[in-house]
């Protein structure tokens, strides 16, 4: 039995010293990872807000006025569009854009299609031309 033993790691020594080796280095990583995660200690972010300045109503007429225009997302204005008007196809998980007719457009889940009524809409958003002919 010994010599059936011996024969048998003789024959198989090469490829359990290798896998001894593999498993070391797994568990030697791992132990750094553990190791690692005790030692970094990085202290939670903290965000404070200062108080804002309260301008008397003198101040307030001595001061400029600034008019602030507000327009819709990009978003909101891509969605009034139909999707009859709907020229270009992008997703929200890529930046690039392709024709509706394209394979690739027509694999795009809905709720990640962006609609472009341009291509200048869509290379304004950052989206590159891919598909288009």
């Amino acid at each position: 039995m010994k010599e059936q033993i011996g024969q048998w790691f003789r024959e198989y020594k090469e490829r359990l010293l290798t896998l001894l080796g593999i498993v070391l280095v797994g568990v030697l990583c791992f132990e750094a990872g553990l190791l690692q995660g005790k030692i970094t200690t990085e202290k939670p972010l903290q965000l404070s807000l200062s108080p804002v300045p309260t301008l008397t109503p003198s101040e307030a007429e001595a001061s400029p006025t600034i008019q602030v225009v507000v327009t819709p997302p990009f978003e909101s204005r891509v969605a009034q569009v139909g999707e009859s008007q709907c020229l270009y196809v992008g997703s929200k998980n890529s930046n690039k854009y392709h024709l509706p007719t394209c394979a690739v457009a027509k694999r795009i889940k809905p709720e990640n299609r962006v609609c472009f009524v341009s291509k200048e809409a869509a290379e304004a958003r950052g989206y590159v031309p891919s598909c288009i002919k």
